[in-house]
């Protein structure tokens, strides 16, 4: 679960979009399947999966074996005959990244969790400056309960201990439902830690807004440093509903986030957007000045709908770059009008900014998942041979678990 979304809020695979409205709570071009969790439940899990609506679980897999994934009136008119328009040939997708998933079965599963959790959100990674992992996992129960954050560690990526202790519990943005989710981590070195995410303005809902919070230890105490560091653009953008984080990297000039964008609507939707800053905390949207039209007036999507091809052309959602030397490397999800799930794509870029397609087929699909009957959200960190680790949640009927897998580039 996981999308931002429209009218009822971010609703897309694996991001902040409420599907309240029946309309929104189904999935692009095709008769949807509901969720199969109570609307609140729902709405928490994340920005996309807000707005998309979609049932998925994921089931242990036997084998230890790594699985490469393959990649009317009477006036008379002239009459108009018809012209020929040249076809367009399509042009060749390179490979240009590969995914692996970790057969073994989930690396967390819901009962690994504080009591009574069904549901398991991987929110935000990182690798620490000591070369190991953290991961903030947010657990969500059956019932309309409050949802509970906590820290995951490991040291490999794969064995994960789970804190007891609740992160974030008074940070001081969003509502209640589904509160504050993080989404980006960042080892500031000497200063200590700093963590971004997204939540609904109650003032405004539904409405999602990016936030920074910082901490001198990862497990705390967090201090909200802005609410609205990244701000939807106003009515008419792209933009003017959701502008939810994903992915913070820092740059030789400070730092570099792209983040899930959307209007307000009844539909799937949304596009992706870069924005950079000189301190994490005033930041400035990608802008093409060739762009004059209302929607694109203040700024512009990095990353369009339809990137890869026909499987990715009605919406995208998170997010995820890592850097790989003098390239970056984004895994995302999207929709295509002949999908009723979210998959996972890849694309590449030297600059952050223009990008191209790097998978000509998905990275992941939810048959690629033993069981599984939907992916909603992942979270990525780097690994320290330089392939990107994913953490994917996987959907069941009435709870979700959370796989590991690879993804490396091709050279």
């Amino acid at each position: 679960m996981a999308l931002p979304g429209p009218d009822a809020g971010p609703i897309a695979a694996s991001d902040p979009i409420a599907a309240e409205d029946p309309a929104v709570a189904s999935h692009p071009g095709a008769a949807a399947t509901r969720w199969d969790m109570t609307p609140r439940i729902a709405r928490a899990f994340s920005l996309t999966v807000v707005l998309l609506a979609g049932a998925c679980q994921p089931g242990p897999g036997p084998t230890a074996t790594p699985v490469a994934l393959p990649t009317g009136g009477e006036t008379s008119l002239p009459s108009v005959q018809p012209v020929a328009t040249p076809t367009a040939t399509p042009v060749p997708i390179s490979e240009l990244l590969r995914l692996t998933l970790e057969a073994r079965g989930p690396v967390i599963r819901h009962e690994d969790g504080p009591a009574g959790s069904v549901y398991a959100l991987p929110a935000g990674a990182a690798r620490a400056r000591d070369g190991s992992y953290v991961l903030v996992v947010v657990w969500f129960p059956a019932d309309n309960g409050p949802s509970v954050r906590t820290l995951a560690r490991s040291e490999d990526g794969r064995t994960w201990r789970i804190d007891d202790t609740p992160i974030l519990t008074d940070l001081g943005v969003g509502g209640s439902d589904p509160g504050p989710i993080p989404a980006a981590l960042l080892d500031a070195g000497d200063d200590g830690w700093q963590m971004y995410g997204w939540a609904d303005d109650p003032l405004r809902s539904p409405h999602f807004d990016t936030w920074r919070a910082s901490a001198r230890r990862v497990a705390g105490p967090w201090t909200l440093d802005g609410p609205h560091v990244i701000e939807t653009g106003r009515p008419g953008t792209w933009d003017s509903q959701t502008a939810g984080v994903r992915s913070v990297l820092r740059t030789e000039t400070g730092f570099a986030a792209w983040y899930e964008g959307s209007p307000p609507g009844s539909t799937v939707r949304g596009d992706i957007g870069y924005a950079s800053s000189a301190d994490g905390l005033a930041w400035e949207k990608y802008d093409d000045p060739s762009t004059t039209t209302a929607a694109l007036a203040q700024s512009d999507p990095v990353l369009h709908t339809g990137i890869c091809g026909h499987d990715t052309s009605v919406a995208l959602f998170q997010p995820h770059v890592e850097r790989d030397g003098e390239r970056f490397d984004m895994v995302f999800g999207a929709f295509g009008r002949s999908r009723e799930e979210m998959d996972l794509f890849g694309a590449v870029s030297t600059d952050g900014i223009a990008w191209a397609c790097g998978t000509p087929a998905a990275l992941l699909k939810t048959s690629d998942i033993p069981d599984s009957e939907g992916i909603h959200t992942f979270a990525s960190f780097p690994l320290d041979d330089g392939r990107i680790g994913l953490l994917v949640e996987s959907l069941g009927p009435g709870h979700s678990d959370i796989w590991l897998a690879t993804v490396e580039s091709i050279d």
